[in-house]
């Protein structure tokens, strides 16, 4: 039986949250972002539950600070070329200080791999106009996700450059007939491609249900009431459409 994801956080709350982390970046004049960053993602993984199970994340402000200094540094040094390396480094803080039911992630890839795949990926969408994209798309896709680990496990990745080429144009042309009506439900179809083709240990573990009209009424009321507050709404919105989407995922990820 697959458990539920959850979502427990409040607009109230997150907007407290947002507004402290916001005025102190600015007042520091941007050195407080690392620490404002951690606290935001730990915000979201204390209050996101899996079958009743939160999460956890240990990462400090303090580390990520060290962590960006010194990879920006690295990435001015060499002109960008070093930013795989430094990708891999974020991702490996992010996975290694987030936990599930007492267990960390971890991730393994190394920043070499990632540099050949990223440039072989960009030749191929340059040489071929941009058409390439989504078959690339899934290709940095799987490499993030096969080396991503928990509880001594890998998770996988099975999404095909031609499937998700396919739903792309697809969603893509009725969101511009309809005027970008469409596009909760378009938003809906992809989600649910990349969460239904997501393994664990080579087996299948989330499906997504969310409905488009749903998806369309959230979105409508956020929008509306974001124009109206002059953006104050946003958090209350993202609360509320991160929320269903939750609730619309489950897994047996636990087992």
């Amino acid at each position: 039986m697959k458990d539920r994801l959850a979502f427990t956080g409040t607009g109230g709350q997150l907007f407290s949250l947002i507004l402290g982390q916001t005025l102190l970046s600015i007042i520091t004049l941007g050195i407080y972002i690392p620490w404002a960053t951690v606290k935001i993602t730990k915000y979201f993984a204390e209050h996101t539950e899996v079958g009743g199970k939160a999460a956890s994340f240990s990462g400090t402000g303090g580390a990520f600070f060290s962590l960006c200094l010194i990879q920006t540094l690295l990435i001015c040094i060499t002109l960008g070329i070093y930013t795989p390396w430094a990708m891999v480094k974020f991702r490996k803080f992010f996975s290694e200080n987030l936990s599930l039911d007492g267990a960390a992630f971890g991730f393994e890839g190394q920043g070499g791999e990632l540099f050949s795949l990223l440039l072989g990926q960009y030749l191929l969408v340059l040489i071929t106009l941009g058409i390439y994209a989504p078959w690339a798309t899934m290709r940095i896709m799987r490499y993030w996700c096969e080396y991503t680990t928990w509880k001594g496990a890998s998770f996988g990745f099975e999404g095909k450059g031609g499937e998700y080429f396919s739903l792309l144009l697809v969603q893509c042309l009725l969101s511009i007939i309809t005027l970008g009506i469409y596009l909760p439900w378009a938003i809906v179809k992809i989600y649910a491609f990349f969460a239904e083709n997501t393994r664990y240990a080579g087996k299948p573990v989330v499906s997504f249900e969310a409905e488009g009209g749903k998806t369309f009424s959230i979105s409508l009321k956020g929008v509306l009431l974001c124009a109206i507050t002059l953006g104050i709404f946003y958090p209350w919105f993202l609360v509320e459409l991160t929320g269903y989407f939750m609730e619309s995922t489950s897994t047996d990820l636990l087992g």
